[in-house]
């Protein structure tokens, strides 16, 4: 069964993705164009990700808008991007290849890849091993095949 939304944001005009493609200077994977399209970010149900590729697991607490969603306290993409760029106000940087798109439950960064090797795959990015090579481990190929793997909570085998 497919995650489901406890606060959904309305889809976002093509308008404002093409503004923060222009505004980032970056070009958006089109399966993430469309997610935004259908859903401007907002936070999912409870969820998690079984193991990923090279990640012990995640859950998505929130995905990024692109600008303005209409909720209140959900971040939009531009600014954090900034917060973790050299001029934000963030204790790390973050590699400039990467587009962070979401945060999980601990307060690490669900990063979509948007240049070079890699283009369009998720990465989690994990805020404890910041000033680490290994702080970057690749959860998924494609946006689309990451959103897939997402679980609803009640799904979970704790035994």
């Amino acid at each position: 069964m497919a995650v489901g939304w406890d606060r959904p944001a309305p889809p976002a005009e093509e308008t404002a993705i093409t503004r923060v493609e222009h505004e980032l200077g970056i070009e958006l994977p089109a399966e993430y164009r469309e997610f935004l399209g259908r859903q401007n970010g907002g936070e999912p149900e409870p969820n998690f990700l079984e193991g990923g590729e090279d990640i012990g697991g995640a859950h998505v607490r929130y995905f990024l808008s692109a600008g303005p969603s209409g909720i209140e306290g959900l971040e939009d993409l531009e600014s954090v991007r900034w917060e973790y760029s050299r001029d934000g106000d963030a204790d790390y940087v973050l590699d400039t290849s990467v587009l962070p798109i979401g945060q999980d439950a601990f307060g690490n960064l669900i990063c979509l890849k948007v240049s070079g090797e890699d283009y369009g795959a998720v990465y989690i990015w994990d805020h404890e091993e910041a000033d680490d090579a290994e702080a970057y481990a690749r959860a998924t190929g494609s946006f689309n095949a990451f959103f897939e793997a997402l679980r609803p909570e009640d799904e979970l085998d704790v035994s």
